[in-house]
């Protein structure tokens, strides 16, 4: 999606920013400035960059997790891909969190995807570390180089976990949203650790709502139920008892104990409806929205 510079500001010192083009022996430059601090920030290949390339969040990336996932990202395995919509531990079923996504994608205006990785929405701008095949812009989270109340919804799916502070990006993503804007997030509660590019956190259904204690309307319910949760820590279990180590030992018994154990998490579209079901769900996901005044 095509962005507006007059909702981009500098990252540094929050000044609404300029876009400058620069000529010289290598051509002309494009680039973000800001008249305040004079700070810059480079356009390459018309994605905006907020992040240098070894600012300690994209450092991240260099690590064993974060360049399998860039890998992932870079050169994906479209049978693979298939695959795992049905077959991967990180695929759930169920309708609540669907209808839940929908109604933050389909409220009018432009949307913000924080953590998009590849994946693409219509009238929606789409935030990574990296300038991932359609990324739109590249930046931080923690520190979002937008005006205030810019976008109608927000959409971080299973991102939470990987920042070093969530408080101050679920504050970011309030400052960003506009007045009755909708905020989707999903997050793990007893999902094992993967790091892509790290991971940090873990929320309970009443720490999940804390945590959101600014918005309205908050509602909290179960993406991944008991049986996903089961699906997913008897594969890692038994990954981790091989005595493998990763990439290639996860990949081998993960994903082969994975294929034998995935239809268990199809009846969370049973147990998810138990009045006791969050106390094993694999994975929250909550629906806000920004008050008016």
């Amino acid at each position: 999606m095509t962005l507006n510079p007059s909702t981009l500001r500098c990252t540094t010192c929050t000044t609404p920013l300029l876009k400058k083009t620069y000529s010289g022996t290598l051509g002309n430059m494009s680039a973000l400035t800001c008249h305040a601090c004079k700070a810059s920030f480079p356009i390459k290949n018309g994605v905006p960059h907020f992040l240098e390339t070894r600012a300690p969040e994209r450092a991240q990336l260099e690590t064993v997790d974060g360049a399998c996932m860039v890998a992932g990202y870079r050169r994906p395995n479209p049978l693979m891909h298939a695959l795992r919509r049905v077959v991967s531990s990180e695929y759930f079923p169920g309708k609540s969190w669907r209808a839940a996504k929908t109604r933050t994608l389909e409220n009018p205006g432009t949307k913000l995807i924080l953590g998009s990785g590849v994946t693409r929405y219509l009238d929606a701008v789409h935030l990574d570390l990296d300038d991932f095949p359609g990324v739109d812009i590249v930046g931080d989270a923690h520190v979002l180089p937008f005006v205030d109340d810019v976008f109608s919804g927000l959409v971080c799916e299973v991102v939470l976990e990987h920042v070093a502070d969530p408080k101050r990006v679920i504050a970011e993503s309030f400052r960003v949203l506009q007045p009755g804007g909708l905020a989707f997030f999903i997050v793990p509660f007893l999902f094992p650790f993967h790091g892509h590019p790290s991971d940090f956190q873990r929320w309970s259904r009443e720490g999940l709502a804390r945590e959101f204690e600014a918005f309205e309307d908050v509602e909290v319910g179960i993406h991944g139920g008991p049986c996903s949760s089961m699906v997913n820590l008897l594969s890692e279990w038994g990954y981790v008892m091989s005595g493998l180590r990763f990439p290639r030992g996860y990949t081998l018994i993960k994903g082969g104990l994975t294929g034998l154990l995935f239809p268990i998490k199809f009846m969370d579209l049973l147990v998810n409806r138990f009045p006791e079901a969050h106390r094993l769900a694999s994975t929250l996901f909550i629906i806000a929205t920004k008050p008016q005044t």
